[in-house]
């Protein structure tokens, strides 16, 4: 970003105010005898407004936990991680929120590492013990058709 500002420190982006002229007709806000009277003599009724805002847009965020389970119509996700251990969930989670990858943005370049997370020992046997019930419950539950 061009700046005249003096050097920033690390990780401070500036926001230029933003802004902009046009013009508005009042016509439509004048009572009906000013604006005849206006159009009899041929006045103006348009006028320059400017205004000046910083130019922010709205936004909505939420963590991966609080992500689980919903479907979003369309998200932006950082797979930069934060130092410390991963969690499978914390790639698996943002990556499945959405139906359509055209709905996905990922915000910026990410180590392919961030997606070959291993489970952990206790969601390994976790797995393991859904998978021994899966076997066993057809058993005494048969399926009949």
């Amino acid at each position: 970003l061009d700046s005249e500002l003096a050097e920033l420190q690390a990780k401070i982006i500036p926001i230029p105010i933003s802004e902009q002229t046009f013009l508005f007709d009042v016509k439509e806000l004048l009572a009906e005898n000013v604006a005849k009277a206006a159009k009899i003599n041929k006045k103006n009724t348009q006028i320059s407004i400017k205004r000046k805002a910083l130019p922010l847009i709205p936004a909505y965020s939420m963590t991966t936990h609080k992500s689980q389970g919903q479907t979003l119509g369309e998200i932006i996700i950082d797979l930069v991680m934060p130092p410390g251990p991963v969690e499978v969930a914390s790639v698996y989670v943002p990556l499945s929120r959405v139906k359509r990858l055209d709905d996905l943005l990922i915000i910026r370049p990410f180590e392919f590492a961030a997606l070959q997370v291993k489970p952990s020992t206790a969601q390994r046997e976790e797995l393991k013990r859904l998978d021994r019930i899966a076997k066993t419950t057809p058993q005494p539950f048969p399926i009949s058709m």
